[in-house]
């Protein structure tokens, strides 16, 4: 290799710095990798000390007891109920508008951009709140729905609604970066075959963007688990009927600490599992790109 090639830097080897001054410059690099170590160390403890101690305070044979019981059942139908409602919603939803947006919004994108920001720097409280005086029985919508015997909040339907509202903006812009990426010239030979849009997005972008869309949707249901704020606030705490997993703990923190943390442990692994699968679809793309 010659020397005016640039270095390829492996997972731990440290930054080349060409000194200046032979000696400064090497106590200055070595400085420099000095801190960004040490602040990977910190960071990697902080992320993964409460982890474990979660992990390791409840045993496996307490989850799987604690998998048996009938509230914690329920928790869990509805956990799993309602992510995997919403996420279907998200993907039917998100999916057109990240296409239109990455095709058709020139300089509206900046603002369509971000007005679906707004969900993802409001405060689940807030969000909550803006539900029930959007949807409630008096809100803004919900008085029209309420004529027509539909109450949506504390209902399941809320809890799905509250993570559609929270979640579907962050689907959208990671899958418009997909959209992104696709090869545009792809698209235009379809046209010129004679292809229409409907059969260009099915036959040819959707296709390319498939396993990292998929990725995205399980993201979307690995977040829609652990929603809290919201979703206590528009669908309320009902067991069997609103109470997902996070509000179960929250219910049995005060009085079952013990119990509590198993249910913590339940979620935290199956947060993990949906990870995985995650990291699983995402990685082949990373690679490609």
């Amino acid at each position: 290799m010659k020397a005016s090639e640039p270095k390829q830097a492996g997972p731990w080897q440290p930054l080349d710095f060409p000194p200046e001054h032979p000696g400064r410059g090497r106590r200055t690099a070595w400085l420099f990798n000095a801190v960004l170590f040490v602040a990977t160390a910190l960071l990697v403890l902080l992320l993964l000390l409460p982890v474990a101690a979660l992990l390791l305070h409840v045993t496996p044979a307490r989850l799987l007891a604690l998998m048996t019981a009938a509230d914690v059942v329920a928790a869990l139908r509805v956990t799993l109920l309602s992510s995997a409602a919403s996420t279907l919603l998200i993907f039917l939803l998100g999916l057109p508008v990240a296409y239109a947006i990455s095709r058709y919004f020139g300089r509206g994108r900046f603002l369509l951009d971000s007005l679906l920001e707004l969900p993802m720097v409001m405060p689940p409280v807030v969000a909550g709140l803006a539900l029930l005086l959007a949807f409630g029985r008096r809100g803004l919508v919900g008085v029209w729905l309420a004529e027509l015997g539909i109450q949506l909040p504390f209902t399941l339907a809320a809890v799905v609604l509250a993570q559609v509202f929270l979640l579907t903006p962050y689907f959208v812009k990671r899958a418009v970066v997909l959209f992104d990426g696709v090869d545009r010239r792809l698209e235009e030979v379809a046209t010129l075959l004679g292809a229409g849009p409907f059969r260009t997005f099915f036959a040819v972008s959707l296709p390319l963007c498939r396993r990292g869309l998929l990725a995205e949707a399980i993201m979307a249901l690995a977040q829609g688990i652990g929603m809290f704020g919201a979703v206590i606030l528009f669908a309320g705490n009902l067991p069997g009927r609103t109470q997902t997993l996070s509000l179960a703990i929250y219910s049995t923190y005060e009085g079952n600490p013990e119990k509590a943390f198993a249910l913590s442990a339940l979620l935290l692994v199956l947060s993990c599992l949906l990870l995985l699968g995650f990291r699983l679809l995402s990685r082949p793309l990373a690679q490609e790109g």
